[in-house]
């Protein structure tokens, strides 16, 4: 095989490749071969048609078969050979058909990784959010711990209802032109934010408890939060299935000690306190590492491969409907030209933001230890509250950790960048950050890593 590769831009290559036609001839032989054993026609027995009737009958389909098979196997052999860091499949431009005894020959253009080499990622001038976590945040947190102690105890001593009672009811009929029909519904009589209409928890106070069949006529107003029904006339039927009365702790030294966080009402306090401080340093510690991706994008805006910024607009596309609830769809087909358009640009930086990183965890000698993984499998087992040992057999079983090790280093890489970054404190953020990946590029891929041939690239869940 002759093989001759042109640059055609930092991040392709055009192959020029001339396979002599022994090997052709072999290919062919061994289509026929496997094809003979299933083909059955008049006149023939099955397995025994000869070839020159298969030719005949199927010649186009093994040309086209053999052309195929032959493209795919000396790209990767050129890959190997010549080290060419491709990223994706070769994408055929030029080919002549296969003829006896002459030469099979084609040129393919590859995407390939391009070499990255980083600029001016230190100092990298970011902001970072000053921590501060008002009073009135430790009081939600309170009152939400309330909730949660909260105990509902069967109605005594009256016969109808009131506020802090949850009612339970079936409710039917219309608000506007929409139907209702709610077998099992459930009201807060003391949760105005919650209230399923703007007048339903007044109209459900001082009721029998043994309601049944009672008439509601509520006008929504003009201004409410939902469009669909603003100013919509509600007629209802309701009936109460069950009511229970909250029974809401004190705030006292006992409501602490009963949480099992501290002794005393003052001690809860500053263990709430210390709590949100966490959940939010997380966030500002995030967010850090988002603006220097940002910055670091746009000093390193380097070329970079087509498919491998189309499979970031797939992948993006799939969290989006994953963030909105909404289930995964075989083929993309809401992801429309117009919208792969307008994601493109985002998905470019998306892939130019992991090779840089990557790039710069390579310069810097950034890597991922045995004993890092670990406390990343034993901190995640522990907060879903399963054996580390069972989760890394887990990851394991799912081809996982090489991906989650890809994570944990560009995560390295990121700490390492705001650690050398110029930060300025601020009180709110001038500027979103670039969202950190979760995962590498596109690692949906159907090859198997230790396939002869397969080329380790950004598209791969795991180190290289």
């Amino acid at each position: 095989m002759q093989v001759r590769i042109e640059d055609v831009s930092p991040v392709e290559k055009k192959m020029f490749v001339e396979i002599p036609w022994e090997t052709v001839s072999r290919k062919l032989g061994d289509a026929y071969k496997e094809l003979g054993k299933g083909v059955a026609l008049k006149g023939f027995r099955k397995g025994k048609v000869p070839r020159p009737v298969l030719e005949q009958v199927y010649g186009p389909r093994v040309n086209a078969e053999v052309a195929t098979q032959l493209v795919r196997e000396s790209f990767f052999q050129a890959s190997e050979e010549h080290n060419l860091a491709a990223v994706a499949e070769p994408r055929v431009e030029e080919a002549v058909a296969i003829k006896k005894g002459q030469p099979f020959t084609f040129a393919a253009i590859i995407e390939i990784r391009g070499e990255v080499v980083p600029q001016d990622y230190t100092g990298l001038t970011i902001e970072r959010r000053k921590l501060g976590i008002p009073e009135s945040a430790v009081d939600e947190a309170l009152a939400q711990l309330r909730r949660e102690h909260t105990e509902l105890r069967p109605i005594e001593g009256r016969d109808v209802t009131a506020p802090g009672d949850i009612v339970g009811l079936s409710v039917t009929g219309t608000i506007g032109e929409h139907e209702i029909n709610q077998p099992q519904f459930a009201v807060d009589l003391d949760d105005t934010e919650r209230e399923p209409l703007p007048g339903m928890r007044e109209a459900l106070i001082g009721i029998p408890l043994d309601t049944k069949d009672k008439q509601l006529e509520i006008t929504v107003p003009e201004d409410y939060k939902d469009e669909s029904i603003r100013g919509r006339k509600a007629v209802l039927t309701v009936t109460i299935l069950e009511v229970r009365a909250k029974e809401v702790p004190a705030l006292d030294d006992e409501f602490a000690k009963d949480t099992g966080k501290a002794d005393t009402l003052d001690a809860l306090r500053a263990v709430l306190r210390k709590e949100l401080e966490d959940r939010e340093q997380d966030v500002i510690d995030r967010e850090a590492r988002e603006g220097a991706l940002r910055e670091l994008i746009k000093k390193n805006q380097i070329p970079v491969a087509g498919s491998l910024v189309e499979r970031a607009v797939e992948l993006q596309y799939a969290r989006l409907r994953q963030m909105l609830g909404m289930k995964p769809e075989r083929g993309n087909p809401g992801l429309t030209h117009e919208l792969r358009e307008k994601m493109r640009p985002a998905g470019a930086d998306e892939v130019r933001g992991q090779l840089v990183l990557e790039a710069i965890a390579d310069k810097e000698g950034l890597t991922v230890s045995d004993d890092e993984l670990t406390a990343h499998i034993e901190a995640t087992a522990k907060a879903r509250g399963v054996a580390p040992a069972k989760l890394r057999a887990e990851w394991q079983r799912d081809g996982r950790i090489d991906s989650i090790t890809y994570t944990l280093r560009q995560d390295k890489v990121l700490a390492f960048l705001v650690a050398k970054a110029q930060v300025t404190e601020v009180e709110k953020l001038s500027q979103q950050g670039t969202p950190l990946p979760e995962a590498p590029v596109a690692h949906d891929h159907d090859h198997d890593h230790d396939e002869p041939g397969h080329v380790h690239g950004p598209d791969c869940d795991h180190d290289h």
